[in-house]
């Protein structure tokens, strides 16, 4: 299992500037601070992501609500079906509700029911379109279902929302490293290593992606890295055994093929490489 990338701390995604308060909507500002205090408390008790799968499809994780920011409390009179405490009410539920789907869906996901997980993580965006996180769930779930260009359509907006976001530029070089297209594909999993260096995961993706395209010596220099991140990243030492071996280097190829058979004894790449290893 590869490892997480560091996610950024979560951030607002609606209403980035707030206006100034008067003395207007004294009222309004009361009930948006008792619902700020509700939303603290409400995220507070929400679960966390989990963890990704081999190489760069990282897993849905439990998620909170998308954030959103307050509405103006000069926006409308108080008690206005209009005004700032309607507008907190309306997002607090949309978020709860973004929520639960998140949820349900990644436990669906965990199950391996990708088409009903991919239909809750549909909806999660629906309620929440300004979470990247919602984005970045419904792609993964597509790609499993094998529809690779919606799947890549939802990175991209992931991105989109937040362009510093390294397991989406991860995940993307890899969705499209599938498709052969390796210039774009090596483009942001360089891109998720400047935002993650210490990412196994994208180390790893990125050498398979070089490996295509013929360059061997850089390629089995991040495969080495992500081993030494990771030690026991059963994936990166079989392709770093691949690497070695298709440079002629035999003992270190078989090395590494022994060591991933140590950490797992039925994986097949690993057997296979071990025994052609052994044929030279």
């Amino acid at each position: 299992m590869s490892p997480r990338l560091k996610r950024r701390d979560e951030q607002s995604t609606v209403g980035h500037r707030q206006k100034k308060r008067t003395p207007l909507a004294l009222a309004s500002g009361v009930t948006l601070a008792i619902g700020l205090i509700w939303l603290v408390l409400f995220s507070a008790t929400r679960r966390r992501p989990g963890a990704t799968s081999e190489l760069s499809t990282k897993e849905p994780r439990i998620t909170r609500p998308a954030p959103f920011g307050l509405a103006s409390a000069t926006s409308a009179p108080s008690g206005s079906a209009n005004g700032p405490a309607a507008a907190l009410e309306s997002q607090l539920s949309d978020s709860e509700e973004a929520a639960s789907y998140l949820n349900r869906g990644t436990e669906l996901f965990q199950r391996g029911k990708f088409e009903e997980a991919a239909t809750n993580y549909a909806t999660a965006v629906k309620l929440t379109p300004g979470d990247e996180t919602a984005h970045f769930d419904l792609a993964l779930a597509l790609a499993r279902l094998g529809r690779p260009g919606e799947a890549q359509e939802q990175y991209l907006e992931a991105l989109r929302l937040y362009p510093e976001y390294p397991e989406a530029h991860n995940n993307l070089g890899n969705l499209l490293a599938g498709q052969g297209q390796l210039t774009e594909a090596v483009e942001h999993l360089n891109t998720a290593l400047k935002l993650s260096p210490d990412s196994a995961s994208a180390h790893n993706n990125l050498g398979t992606a070089l490996v295509r395209q013929g360059k061997l010596d850089e390629a089995a220099l991040h495969f080495s890295e992500a081993v030494r991140l990771m030690p026991d990243y059963v994936e990166a030492r079989c392709n770093l055994g691949n690497a070695w071996l298709a440079q002629g280097k035999k003992d270190e190829a078989m090395a590494e093929f022994q060591a991933a058979l140590q950490l797992k004894p039925d994986f097949q790449p690993a057997q296979r490489g071990l025994a052609k290893a052994r044929q030279k």
